[in-house]
């Protein structure tokens, strides 16, 4: 129950909060970032990129360094909330195939909104909002 609440908690202020309120300027991956190799929207996640690619049902993140140098996924976990169509969603995210990967129970359409929060494998966690 404790896990279900606090999940609500953080869809419900990733999904709240304004785009403005999550990028304060002073970080140095607060830029617009051309469309990723995979085709998809790049934002900033901590040390990391992350690229969205949505295809259908199926939620794709690619994590990259600073420089666009593709990161290896192993041992890396995620949880996308994506809202499309007025409906959030939930979306366990493991590694398969250099990239972090889940299906949504519906298609998500071509741009939904929301966010990803990363984890790694020694314990740092990020978020990347897509609006």
């Amino acid at each position: 129950m404790n896990r279900v609440l606090h999940c609500a908690v953080l869809a419900f202020a990733l999904l709240a909060a304004p785009a403005s309120a999550q990028h304060s300027g002073s970080n140095p991956h607060d830029h617009d970032h051309p469309p990723g190799p995979n085709g998809g929207r790049v934002e900033g996640a901590g040390a990391w990129h992350a690229e969205l690619v949505t295809q259908a049902e199926t939620v794709s993140v690619y994590l990259s360094d600073g420089n666009g140098k593709p990161l290896p996924v192993d041992g890396f976990s995620a949880v996308a909330i994506l809202k499309s169509g007025g409906k959030a969603t939930r979306i366990l995210l493991n590694p398969e195939g250099g990239r972090l990967t889940g299906k949504a129970e519906t298609a998500l359409g071509e741009r939904p909104s929301g966010a990803v929060r990363i984890s790694a494998p020694g314990g740092a966690a990020a978020s990347a909002r897509f609006d």
